[in-house]
């Protein structure tokens, strides 16, 4: 899928790769620098991917290679701390890569409303098999439940505002 790309920001320098990969104690996989050399912060179009639990999820934008250690340690605040968030996906959730050693650049989906190890679920073996996942969004990916009745609940205050009333 072409991502169309919007606001890149220039790929990393090789002392800021270093410094990274030091605070990490990890070599980055060639997959993860290609990708922020090319996509570093950039928005990029509407589109979505498949969890393995049966949900869907879109990237809205690539975290910026200088910004990653900070939201690394917003992930760690639930728990995970072998993960690098590489996209934001949607609804406040990641798009992490693995520094395990033993799955280094696998990628995962990161739901920050689940704590612990328990909000990653695994979603490819690396970033270019992630990449080929993406696919444009379309209203027909949206499935609603044939037995929701539709019913909500609003504010009487409201309703007389937007009624004119």
């Amino acid at each position: 899928m072409d991502l169309e790309a919007r606001n890149v920001l220039p790929g990393p320098s090789a002392d800021a790769i270093a410094a990274f990969e030091a605070v990490l104690k990890v070599r980055l996989p060639q997959e993860y620098l290609d990708l922020v050399r090319k996509m570093n912060g950039a928005y990029v179009r509407s589109n979505i991917f498949a969890i393995p639990s049966g949900n869907n999820a879109g990237v809205s934008k690539f975290v910026p290679f200088d910004k990653a250690l900070y939201e690394k340690s917003l992930m760690e605040q639930t728990g995970p701390t072998n993960f690098v968030p590489i996209a934001h996906a949607s609804g406040g959730n990641y798009v992490c890569m693995s520094i395990k050693t033993s799955e280094l650049g696998s990628i995962y989906f990161f739901d920050h409303e689940i704590p612990g190890e328990k909000a990653l679920t695994k979603v490819a073996q690396s970033i270019s098999q992630f990449l080929d996942m993406l696919r444009p969004f379309s209203v027909d990916d949206v499935q609603l439940d044939p037995n929701d009745d539709g019913e909500v609940w609003i504010d009487p205050d409201f309703l007389e505002k937007i009624k004119g009333e």
